[in-house]
């Protein structure tokens, strides 16, 4: 069973069958497809054309002629170098090369990272105290423990961008009510799905446990984080579910749904050499199969272990040479690998490590099928890098960042997870006759593929994404001078001092409270990788 069914997240799916039936096919019919050449790369992405960069003006570029003068924007990040590959990170990274391009002072605020070097961090970032997260090595927790942080003149923007999951979006809303910045938020991580992977696998399995933590963080912390959002100009989410997500739970600002780019400099560069070197160094083996591959940070939330228990039960009794690839590392590697053992396919099942992101499109390209069992993406980065390479793909809809991104049939396979017992069993061994069908159509696979590279140009293109958020800076700026917030720093001193500790006492406690639970559960110590990922400057 997955470890996480879609029953916490309050969505709604309908019966497999109403997906996904059986199949017309005999998957137990031995698999005719022909291979391909091992030297030619096996997805769709050779041929189509590299994005073309319109010439015209950009969104940003309009920015500065809209208001006279290039802008002042402070984006706060939970990082301020890349740790490891991340969705969040990677956005910064490209809005903070875009807006600087077009001529804007960009600032990064985040946690100090003390394992950073200087060539890491972006110019002008500005590092604030930090606290480790144990649960995720590489990851710091910013706190404002130091005076500067409490001096609101030192702080000055025309707009707060705050790509952030933790607390630090106190600080954004500090910033607007004590110096009446437009605060625009981002919501980048689905908080009914995180709190999982707080608790060990033992205690995570009880169901009393988990209620009490439904009781104890989830409600108290979706009340908070609405009210934030609701002292902001406005909510960035990635797609209709998160949309209705947060309506639903009473966030009455403006919303605005933006997908993330994909960055064609890196995903239309031509193609290296097949990496999947690993499949000819098996010790006992030299695999010649369907190539499966599957990519994220390996942590329950994001489901690996069903990915994992489809494979071997589903997949691998009819491809007897198939394999599948687990690109990434995490807290739960470990037992992913234990899984990979007792389901009897570990000698079939490859861990190769997070790799350089610049070569993450040669393992879009030379796989035969990408497969994604998260149901707690707000996006899923993989899955659009995936689709962007037209590389054909299997997942769950999630009413979230999945769904919106694969229409099915058009430019992927999308099939209801389940609901846990039963309905879960049945999704899984559709999940694996959809791979089977895949794999023994080269055709289908190429009409797919094709079209997932089209829909993914067309809307996560550099420049379609650009509009969107130039859009949502404007009606963050217009929906701040409409409620006429009144800057702090202009009022009575004992106002000042009441706003700090309203903001800077919730940002300081619930911050130290994800602290100390990141300690129930800490990760193995990860080794540093210097240099693996394109750095935000860089």
């Amino acid at each position: 069973m997955a470890s996480n069914p879609a029953a916490p997240f309050g969505i709604e799916f309908r019966h497999v069958e109403d997906l996904h039936g059986s199949s017309s096919n005999d998957t137990a019919k031995v698999l005719t497809h022909a291979r391909t050449v091992r030297s030619l790369p096996r997805s769709a992405f050779s041929g189509i054309e590299p994005a073309v960069r319109q010439q015209s003006e950009t969104p940003f570029a309009a920015l500065s002629a809209r208001h006279g003068r290039p802008l002042k924007i402070a984006i706060l990040s939970d990082f301020t170098r890349i740790p490891y590959a991340n969705g969040a990170a990677f956005q910064t990274r490209f809005l903070y090369q875009e807006l600087r391009r077009c001529g804007h002072a960009v600032t990064v605020i985040g946690p100090h990272d003390p394992e950073s070097t200087p060539d890491e961090l972006a110019p002008g970032t500005i590092e604030l105290p930090s606290i480790p997260l144990k649960t995720y090595p590489g990851v710091h927790i910013p706190m404002p423990l130091e005076s500067w942080v409490y001096d609101a003149s030192r702080w000055d923007f025309d707009l707060v961008f705050a790509q952030t999951t933790s607390l630090l979006l106190e600080f954004g809303v500090w910033l607007r009510k004590m110096r009446g910045i437009p605060l625009l938020c981002v919501n980048t991580t689905h908080l009914a799905a995180a709190y999982d992977v707080l608790l060990p696998e033992r205690l995570a399995k009880l169901g009393w446990v988990n209620a009490g933590v439904e009781l104890a963080l989830k409600r108290p912390y979706e009340k908070l984080f609405s009210s934030i959002y609701n002292n902001s100009d406005g909510l960035v989410v990635l797609s209709e579910g998160l949309r209705s997500y947060w309506r639903e739970r009473g966030v009455t600002a403006p919303i605005h749904v933006i997908p993330r780019a994909v960055q064609p400099e890196i995903f239309d560069k031509p193609l290296g050499s097949d990496p999947y070197t690993h499949l000819e160094n098996a010790s006992d083996s030299v695999w010649r199969g369907s190539r499966l591959l599957c990519a994220g940070r390996h942590t329950r939330e994001k489901a690996q272990d069903r990915i994992i228990k489809i494979f071997a039960r589903h997949v691998a009794r009819v491809d007897r040479e198939a394999t599948l690839t687990l690109l990434g590392e995490g807290p739960d590697t470990e037992l992913y690998k234990r899984i990979a053992k007792e389901e009897g396919v570990a000698h079939r099942v490859f861990f190769p490590g997070e790799v350089p992101f610049t070569r993450m499109p040669d393992y879009y390209a030379y796989a035969d099928v990408f497969v994604h069992g998260s149901l707690s993406e707000t996006y899923g980065n993989v899955l659009g890098e995936a689709l962007w390479c037209g590389t054909p793909t299997v997942a769950f809809a999630d009413g979230m960042g999945v769904t919106a991104q694969i229409k099915d049939r058009v430019n992927g396979v999308l099939l209801s997870p389940g609901n846990g017992g039963g309905t879960e069993a049945d999704a899984d061994a559709a999940f694996g006759r959809a791979i089977l069908d895949l794999i023994a159509d080269p055709q289908e696979r190429a009409r797919i593929g094709k079209g997932a590279s089209k829909v993914s140009r067309e809307r996560n293109s550099p420049l379609a994404v650009q509009r969107r958020i130039a859009d949502a800076f404007q009606h963050a700026q217009e929906h701040a001078a409409a409620c006429g917030v009144r800057p702090a720093i202009e009022g009575p001193r004992v106002l000042r001092w009441m706003t700090t500790l309203k903001h800077f006492r919730t940002w300081s406690a619930v911050n130290g409270g994800v602290y100390l639970a990141g300690c129930l559960r800490p990760a193995p110590e990860k080794k540093r990788k210097s240099q693996l990922h394109p750095q935000i400057g860089r």
